[in-house]
């Protein structure tokens, strides 16, 4: 791994920067990895290690938002218990049949899915409590699944998109619906990170200080996402899908 010795002291320091506003974004409306991705790879990481490193990092951000939304009562236990698995299911199918499709095909899907979520994202909705609203297993399964597929095939900006299928087909706040995806990223996210560390693609000297500052930024983030409640999270939202937005035409005319 030679690539490993120019990453100097400065390198790592960048990462834990950006470790922790990936964090704090991705805590409240998620795609921190859109944020983290790009800096690993500018450092001259291959891919794979970029990936691997990313995945770990992210992962313990994800894990310490989910016990601060837990601890503060936001996530829906229900939603969760019904999506777990069919999520995870739905998830594993996206990723066999992705193995199948053109890169060009999965590059433009990506460009797709993101005005059509800044689409349902600006449209008004009815304002509905989780507590009045009858959740179906059904509904539940509807609106998460398909995430969980897109997750799979695609990928980026899962938690964003789950965050708005949630609020917008179970009618839950954007608070619950930001707590409750966290749980669902993590599970989703798991069998992914024990992959990557079985196969030794994980830089734990980079993962490890990344890893502890993406979850200081996910502690304030979902601090912020919880006190700030449904305004300051929709936000939060539209500039997340903007600068997936902006970055994805920008990588698709570079490519």
């Amino acid at each position: 791994m030679d690539f490993l010795q120019e990453i100097t002291t400065l390198w790592i320091i960048i990462f834990m920067i950006t470790g922790f506003i990936a964090g704090y974004i991705d805590s409240i409306a998620g795609g921190g990895g859109m944020i983290q991705v790009p800096v690993l790879l500018y450092s001259g990481i291959p891919p794979v290690f970029v990936l691997a490193t990313n995945k770990m990092a992210s992962l313990f951000g994800t894990l310490m938002a989910t016990i601060k939304y837990f601890l503060s009562k936001k996530i829906s236990l229900k939603v969760v218990g019904v999506a777990i698995i069919p999520c995870l299911l739905a998830s594993y199918v996206g990723s066999k049949l992705v193995m199948y499709i053109p890169d060009y095909v999965i590059k433009w899907a990506i460009l797709i899915a993101i005005p059509i979520a800044l689409i349902f994202l600006l449209k008004k909705s009815k304002d509905i409590s989780e507590e009045k609203t009858k959740l179906t297993n059904k509904n539940i399964i509807l609106a998460t699944a398909p995430i969980g597929f897109y997750d799979g095939i695609l990928g980026p900006g899962t938690g964003t998109y789950m965050t708005i299928s949630m609020k917008k087909f179970l009618h839950l706040d954007y608070i619950i619906s930001t707590a409750s995806t966290k749980p669902l990223n993590l599970a989703t996210n798991v069998g992914s990170a024990i992959a990557f560390v079985m196969a030794g693609k994980v830089l734990w000297m980079i993962a490890i200080p990344m890893a502890i500052s993406n979850m200081l930024g996910s502690y304030i983030g979902s601090h912020y996402a919880i006190k700030g409640g449904e305004s300051f999270i929709k936000k939060v939202l539209i500039f997340v899908l903007i600068f997936m937005l902006v970055a994805n035409i920008i990588k698709i005319t570079l490519s």
